[in-house]
């Protein structure tokens, strides 16, 4: 096993440690989608409002992009995909332990998942692809976030990060 190529929705994160945050690391838009809860520590976290309401329609947009079939992929039905009313509830209904880390989960190490541009210490993890990948530079990560974000039409398309998982 090794590492793979994925994607997640960040729900916080935070410059890293030695690089701080470049904002050409981002696409345009990516900071509309996060308040900024510590402006000391430039601790990141995502709006609940964008989050919640939005979810559920993206998972499908973002399947139906790509074409793979959502169900096959995740193991639930498309009108079955949990119901969160709350940040609380959607961190529990995506319990990565409860779905056997299948995506989409949420995760909450930094050290598995790597990117460019920050460090994530909370995330969900929408998409993983094989394992097996390797890449010279992360700025490949950097035009795949650009072009979801320019593709899909749903508002959380800009707070999607690619990097190597696991």
């Amino acid at each position: 096993m090794g590492r793979g190529i994925a994607a997640a929705i960040p729900l916080t994160f935070k410059p890293h440690d030695r690089f701080g945050i470049d904002k050409r690391d981002f696409t345009k838009g990516f900071f509309d989608c996060f308040d900024l809860e510590d402006a000391d520590a430039k601790i990141y976290t995502i709006k609940p409002d964008l989050l919640l309401q939005n979810y559920k329609p993206f998972l499908l947009e973002f399947y139906d992009l790509i074409e793979e079939d959502f169900e096959k992929r995740t193991e639930i039905a498309p009108d079955a995909i949990p119901d969160a009313p709350t940040l609380d509830e959607f961190i529990q209904a995506f319990d990565g332990r409860k779905r056997n880390n299948r995506v989409p989960f949420m995760y909450d190490s930094h050290i598995a998942f790597s990117t460019l541009g920050g460090v994530s210490t909370l995330y969900w993890l929408f998409y993983s692809g094989g394992y097996k990948a390797f890449i010279e530079v992360y700025s490949t990560f950097l035009h795949f976030e650009r072009i979801l974000a320019k593709t899909m039409k749903n508002p959380l398309a800009g707070a999607i990060k690619f990097g190597l998982f696991g």
